[in-house]
């Protein structure tokens, strides 16, 4: 980064690599339901981002990076950004390369070391691929917004992207797509362990919604504090799209429904919003394949939705920090 965008970081975190002269510059245009663009009429609130980045694609900070981990020997380790990939002109090889790079990075890291990959918008179903291969059989931790988790399920079964999915899905539609995702990359964490020792099994999924946050952690594993977790992510996640320090109920609603299902599934159990105790969490068994089952606890907490919002942008990679700060 720049000495410019330098000066917007604490003091006290510690940067990598030399300083660039001129930032790389990232458009973004973000619209509400019902805005309009000439004779078109936005269905749903989103947004359209353009940039001129040369670094990020190229993840040019890696090597400077790499050569200052060994003496930070961290607690967790995040892997983001590799968004930036998606669909960008490289020469033969160049992004394959990029990967490997990144997976050998991740492989170097001690177990102790906790792995989370930050998912984010994919609509290149190659790179997608090559992630599945090289950077989440390695990683302990998903984070992921609602369209991020469609679509990583939709390649999973079907080795498809998927470019259409519900903006506020049902809690239960959520849960059950978490536990496919959970249980089909487990299969194959259970399925490969052998061949290579750097494999890591999931055990944490974080999914970040407009309407709620959801997180899925292994029992025993070595992630912590999962309700307070998920309490802290969904007030972040106010504070952030508020641009706000404070929690303000008056500048706010909840989507939530008063009482939620645990799962699509006939007979599921359904549980009721406390507003004394709002984080509702429980434990349940998911069944990975005949010879593995995995204990697990969920929780849920509702997000106070603001009624003006100031930002997105960079919400998710807020939220998710939010919430692995306290499990680690």
């Amino acid at each position: 980064m720049s000495s410019k965008l330098k000066t917007h970081l604490r003091p006290d975190v510690r940067l990598t690599g030399s300083l660039i002269e001129e930032d790389d510059i990232h458009l973004i245009l973000e619209y509400k339901t019902g805005d309009r663009w000439g004779t078109l009429e936005s269905p749903r609130a989103n947004r359209y981002i353009l940039h001129s980045d040369y670094h990020n694609p190229f993840i040019t900070s890696l090597e400077e990076f790499e050569q200052a981990l060994p003496n930070f020997n961290p607690h967790l380790f995040i892997v983001s950004g590799l968004q930036m990939m998606d669909n960008y002109e490289y020469e033969a090889g160049i992004r394959e390369g990029r990967i490997m790079k990144v997976r050998h990075q991740i492989q170097a890291q001690s177990r102790e070391t906790l792995v989370h990959f930050e998912m984010a918008s994919f609509v290149e179903l190659e790179l997608l691929q090559q992630l599945l291969k090289n950077v989440i059989p390695f990683s302990d931790s998903l984070g992921m917004n609602e369209q991020e988790l469609d679509n990583l399920g939709q390649v999973l079964q079907s080795g498809k992207i998927s470019l259409v999915a519900d903006c506020n899905p049902r809690v239960a539609a959520s849960l059950d797509q978490a536990r496919t995702v959970f249980r089909m990359l487990n299969d194959d964490f259970f399925r490969h362990r052998l061949e290579d020792p750097h494999r890591r099994m999931i055990s944490r999924i974080h999914l970040h919604t407009l309407a709620y946050q959801a997180i899925l952690v292994a029992k025993g594993s070595s992630w912590k504090h999962t309700k307070n977790a998920a309490a802290k992510a969904s007030l972040t996640a106010h504070r952030h799209v508020c641009a706000t320090s404070i929690v303000n109920p008056d500048a706010s609603y909840r989507l939530l429904d008063d009482s939620f299902a645990t799962s699509t599934q006939e007979g599921s159990r359904r549980i009721p919003f406390a507003v004394k105790d709002p984080v509702s969490c429980w434990d349940e068994t998911i069944t990975i394949n005949e010879q593995h089952e995995v204990e697990v606890e969920i929780c849920v907490a509702p997000v106070l939705i603001c009624k003006v919002a100031k930002q997105t942008a960079g919400a998710g990679d807020n939220i998710s920090g939010a919430g692995l700060i306290l499990q680690i």
